[in-house]
């Protein structure tokens, strides 16, 4: 499969496993369990780390950050998307002049198989499996510049500190114009 980062594809995006969660139980009905602190507690006990959940999920397309594939886990990178029709129009403008700094407006000639006008949503960066992606069809692509601001607003909201990534750089690129 060969992906890239700022295609947009649908997917199935399982939600945020939330309070109370619901823990699948052999041959019975799934338990609810109201705090994590509570399944902790059973793994101090000597419960088992690894349980399934029982989660809702909805079929919706999403942004690649990465064409990566982890090699391990088999999981992507991907931004949700937002519809923009359910914003008021204040917010759709701020939106489509790119100054609202949560969401990344999508230009609908770049993503026509998208259908309705979407952004990009900053806060909600997802992991999915690259089985729950359907890559019959890329519903369009963001080109390189576009990408570029994205990750930068990425970066920014999130406020990762890239400082220590950038002075490696720097030592790398000063290291081989040394040795030219």
């Amino acid at each position: 499969m060969s992906l890239a980062a700022g295609e947009v594809y649908w997917a199935i995006v399982p939600y945020t496993p939330a309070t109370p969660f619901k823990i699948h139980v052999s041959d019975g009905v799934p338990v609810e369990v109201p705090s994590a602190s509570q399944i902790i507690d059973g793994l101090r006990k000597g419960g088992d780390a690894e349980f399934e959940f029982v989660v809702r999920a909805k079929a919706r397309p999403v942004l690649l950050l990465s064409g990566h594939s982890d090699p391990r886990t088999g999981d992507l990178f991907a931004l949700r998307l937002q519809r923009l029709e359910k914003l008021s129009d204040r917010e759709r403008q701020r939106v489509e002049e790119q100054r609202e700094p949560s969401l990344f407006h999508l230009s609908p000639e770049r993503l026509p198989d998208l259908g309705k006008a979407s952004a990009a949503m900053v806060t909600a960066p997802i992991r999915l499996h690259e089985t729950a992606l359907d890559t019959r069809k890329s519903l369009g692509r963001l080109d390189r510049n576009e990408m570029r601001v994205l990750v930068e607003r990425f970066v920014s909201y999130w406020q990762f500190d890239l400082r220590q990534l950038l002075v490696a750089q720097i030592r790398e690129l000063q290291h081989r114009r040394r040795t030219r």
